[in-house]
């Protein structure tokens, strides 16, 4: 072998640039959860299921209709009759009537005529009797079915890593196993003087450290280490144990044996074998660094030094494994940030979940019973018992929950897979709460969002403009975004075949506070006026007028199930279930956003997203961007 020996050092900047060139295809397998602690997600991991897939109560006590607590007082309560009791996993069945009750676990599933669940504090038994000594309202005590994950809800994004949250997650919908993406990284640490931890240490040898941290780090990055032997300083030893690291691994790392020097083979191997990229970096610590190619294996030589091993890793290795398996950037263990809104103590030490955007800490508290509670959270903020209020404005000191990717923006308002899209499309990092639009008016007014997605008709068909003037919102600007087909969604097989025909039918509705409601309410004012009749007489006639699904998925499950003859959504939605859609309207799905942010460079890089060619071409049958799509409105 002949030698040859590279000694023009060439700038950190540039050996970045030769290391965003190399290209590494990572491994898609099937990992059973258990096993999948610290693995990448391969694909974007939405939920099959509601969680929790039926209401359920979250405080003992006794499940009641709550119109019959209202006159309830310490001084006077109310006598309810008892007609059974429902322990948690209990399938047993009970209807509440008027003036009865069943007594209820934690946990436990509402049953059918009840709407709110009193604290066992509250009341007292007496026989057959229980007395009420607090009023509740509709929908206390009680967490609603998809309330915490809707069936649809993207819940993990391709690229996540996984950790204990999500592994939590993903047991909490059913998923079994998830598709990873795993990149091996074979570590071979060269030198006479090195030996394994645990052994003795003698004379002139000293412990092998670069195989143990690098196998942390990456596996910190997203990839799966593969530790092999520590290789003597022979060449034939280390050329076998190269090339047996090449066959099994998508990159391969060696410690020490990298400088110039007579003892030092590894650059002379690596440019036998393949090709030398480069020898010699200028930057301190790490130099003597040797990055090539063997079988079009990136084949990377560290220093033998431990600091200097690890500070290349870090400024140039972590980077080709992050990007193989779409990890994302390593940050801090703790970070400063600002409380955007006041916190009051619950009189006990506390561990706040936070979620971070750009440096706004706000609360990502859903409640005991919400898996997501973590799932939506970067971290916590420490409140101790003698802290009684946290005024919005401080800055707090946040413990992150290990690596995570700081969200770009808050997105709070309706769902639309045109969002997924923008996200996708981007690059950005949504922190997205599907609240529906009254959600996300309510939020961008207090500040707690930074876009909210609107799609709010009043009665004359306008969208969002006077709902923001009623609400006196001067902080936002609107900006115009696509147009959604929405109309009635039934069984291919239906003989529905116009928007009238729903009178007299099962309908399944949306939500209140959501804009597709809103827009199925104007349409029935309409034909209600057509036919000479009030709204509310009109609306009695439609089975069903009264629930409230809380996603179109769910509307299209409803309808496919046969639960309900029609339903009201978008035509994406009606296409993706394979069921039959009635045009009915064109609504507008618009973008509040703080007035404030509109020159950061991410809302910049949304609207050129949202304004391009590529987006529009991608959008999903249904929806599509017009002559105004990202103009603000002026003279709100």
């Amino acid at each position: 072998m002949h030698r040859k020996e590279y000694r023009e050092l060439i700038s950190i900047d540039y050996a970045r640039h030769l290391i965003n060139e190399i290209e590494v295809q990572p491994s898609i397998i099937s990992t059973p959860i258990e096993n999948s602690l610290g693995c990448i997600i391969a694909e974007d991991v939405v939920s099959d299921v509601d969680v929790p897939s039926f209401n359920r109560a979250v405080m003992d006590g006794y499940a009641v209709c709550a119109k019959d607590t209202y006159n309830a007082s310490e001084a006077g309560p109310i006598d309810l009759k008892l007609i059974g009791s429902i322990p948690a996993g209990s399938t047993d069945k009970f209807f509440v009537t008027e003036n009865t009750t069943v007594e209820i676990a934690t946990g436990a599933p509402i049953p059918d005529g009840a709407d709110a669940v009193v604290m066992v504090e509250h009341t007292e038994r007496r026989d057959d009797a229980v007395l009420i000594y607090r009023p509740v309202h509709t929908g206390e005590n009680v967490m609603r079915a998809g309330s915490d994950i809707m069936r649809g809800e993207r819940v993990l994004r391709k690229g996540s890593c996984i950790g204990s949250r999500e592994i939590g997650v993903l047991s909490a919908i059913g998923k079994r196993e998830t598709l990873t993406r795993i990149l091996k990284v074979g570590i071979i640490s060269t030198g006479d003087e090195l030996i394994p931890p645990g052994e003795s240490l003698t004379e002139g040898k000293i412990y092998d450290t670069n195989s143990y941290a690098l196998a942390a780090s990456i596996t910190e990055c997203g990839g799966f280490p593969i530790v092999y032997e520590i290789v003597r300083d022979d060449e034939t030893d280390m050329i076998e144990a190269i090339e047996t690291a090449i066959k099994e691994c998508h990159i391969v790392l060696t410690s020490g044996s990298t400088s110039a020097g007579a003892g030092d083979v590894i650059y002379k191997i690596i440019e036998d074998k393949g090709t030398t990229l480069a020898h010699g970096i200028d930057i301190k610590p790490g130099k003597p660094v040797v990055i090539g190619l063997i079988a079009d294996v990136p084949t990377i030589g560290l220093p033998g030094n431990p600091t200097s091993a690890l500070t290349i890793f870090n400024e140039l290795v972590a980077s080709i494994i992050r990007r193989a398996v779409g990890a994302s950037e390593k940050v801090k263990a703790t970070t400063s940030a600002v409380l955007n809104t006041s916190v009051r103590s619950e009189g006990r030490h506390q561990l706040l979940p936070v979620g971070l955007v750009r440096g706004k800490a706000y609360p990502a508290d859903k409640g005991s019973g919400a898996i997501t509670t973590l799932a939506d959270a970067d971290g916590f903020i420490e409140i101790r018992a003698e802290t009684e209020f946290i005024e919005a404005g401080t800055t707090v000191e946040v413990t992150l929950f290990g690596d995570f990717s700081k969200p770009d923006l808050l997105l709070v308002g309706g769902y639309c897979p045109g969002v997924d899209l923008l996200e996708d499309m981007t690059g950005l990092n949504f922190r997205v709460l599907n609240t529906g639009s009254s959600g996300g008016f309510s939020a961008i007014s207090v500040d707690n969002a930074d876009i909210a997605g609107v799609n709010m008709p009043d009665s004359s068909g306008e969208y969002n403009i006077q709902l923001i003037k009623r609400m006196g919102l001067s902080n936002v600007v609107l900006i115009r975004g696509y147009r959604r087909e929405q109309g009635l969604i039934v069984r291919p097989e239906s003989s529905i075949s116009a928007f009238e025909e729903i009178i007299g039918k099962r309908i399944i509705n949306r939500n209140r506070g959501s804009g597709t409601r809103s827009l199925l309410d104007l349409k029935l004012r309409e034909l209600a006026e057509q036919r000479g009749i009030s709204h509310r007489e009109l609306t009695k006639s439609i089975i069903g007028y009264d629930s409230g699904a809380k996603t179109h998925r769910a509307v299209c499950d409803a309808v496919k199930n046969g639960r309900s003859d029609a339903g009201f959504g978008l035509r994406a939605m009606a296409d993706e279930a394979g069921l039959k859609f009635i045009k009915v309207a064109v609504e507008e799905y618009d973008f509040l956003v703080q007035k404030n942010l509109l020159e950061i460079d991410e809302i910049k890089a949304l609207l050129e997203c949202l304004t391009s060619k590529e987006y529009a071409e991608r959008l999903p049958a249904g929806i599509f961007v017009y002559e105004q799509t990202g103009e603000i409105v002026p003279n709100l």
